[in-house]
């Protein structure tokens, strides 16, 4: 979701105007390798991502979220579910820069790209196993009511324990986080990623779980 096409709301600042402290931050990150087994030309380097770009007008937010960022994208949950989840909520946020990065990122740990069209509909009718249905319910429940439903809670429990529940929380929140800062800020897509357009969400009628 853009706020229009024209110029952006906050502009990404480039490496050299970053504070130092950011630059020692992300640069770090940067050299870390291809943890999620990206190709070599996606590795990320410093000047790389718009959204770090904007995130550095404002130094200890950039610094502080790069560890949970980190955290939420390695950790406890499996490439596989993190990835899900996190286009599920690209969608829901109507983040085309979130959904075209995951587009790919999803693809190089292990979901087809029928699947990565797949999380746009609706969870309990697509082709999907218990558990991953209930995970794109409970992005659902937790985008439209900060909470995650009985029935979704009751399924996730069967294969997650409440370490694994909180940092799907994490990882959720995180990118909704994201989703409002590129969409308010009217980031571009990174010149180096593909575009991919917003497919057509479907969401369920009963979205608001009981508390």
């Amino acid at each position: 979701m853009a706020t229009d096409n024209a110029q952006p709301r906050i502009e990404p600042l480039t490496v050299e105007k970053w504070a130092p402290e950011v630059r020692a931050v992300w640069t770090a990150d940067s050299l870390k390798g291809n943890e999620d087994k990206l190709p070599a030309h996606l590795t990320q380097l410093p000047d790389t991502l718009n959204l770090t770009r904007i995130l550095a007008h404002h130094p200890e937010l950039a610094v502080a979220l790069y560890p949970l960022s980190t955290l939420v994208n390695a950790g406890l949950l499996s490439p596989r579910d993190r990835e899900l989840v996190t286009l599920r909520v690209a969608l829901r946020g109507g983040s085309g820069y979130l959904w075209s990065h995951h587009y790919e990122t999803a693809q190089a740990v292990g979901v087809t790209e029928a699947e990565v069209l797949r999380t746009a509909d609706d969870p309990s009718a697509a082709d999907w196993s218990p558990h991953e249905a209930a995970l794109i319910t409970a992005a659902d429940e937790i985008c439209d009511a900060s909470v995650i439903g009985p029935a979704t809670w009751k399924e996730l429990r069967r294969t997650y324990d409440e370490a694994r529940i909180l940092q799907l929380l994490a990882l959720v929140g995180t990118y909704r986080f994201l989703a409002t800062v590129l969409n308010t800020a009217g980031a571009a897509l990174d010149e180096w990623r593909p575009e991919r357009p917003l497919p057509s969400l479907t969401v369920p009628t009963e979205q608001r779980p009981a508390r």
